[in-house]
């Protein structure tokens, strides 16, 4: 339960130091989790306002976390999320959440991460 919460917060961060990076001034967040008799999803929501990036950019975020969940990856690696700002580390929070939607509505970018623990 505790790796459990601190992955989830890695995964946030990381997220959300690729935009500060990138020049970001708006942002929300959301974390919901839903537990149940077997199991506990989390969904993270993240919407940065105004966003002006290209196309490119969006779509380079969306393919890395759309990678395939690794459970093997995660057990290993999910520490090192966050630990690298030369460069951002989305595969690794793809490999760590089991959906990814990356939108854009109007000027906002929509990035939506499912996770089942």
């Amino acid at each position: 339960m505790r790796h459990e919460a601190k992955k989830i917060a890695q995964i946030v961060s990381e997220i959300l130091t690729l935009f500060l990076l990138n020049g970001a001034e708006n942002i929300d967040i959301k974390v919901n989790t839903k537990i149940s008799t077997n199991e506990r999803n989390t969904e993270i929501i993240i919407i940065q306002y105004e966003c002006d990036y290209e196309e490119e950019f969006i779509q380079k975020i969306e393919y890395n976390l759309n990678t395939q969940r690794q459970y093997e990856i995660e057990g290993y690696y999910w520490q090192l999320v966050g630990e690298d700002d030369s460069s951002d580390e989305l595969h690794l929070v793809g490999a760590m959440v089991d959906e990814a939607n990356v939108s854009k509505k109007g000027k906002d970018l929509h990035i939506q991460l499912l996770r089942k623990a």
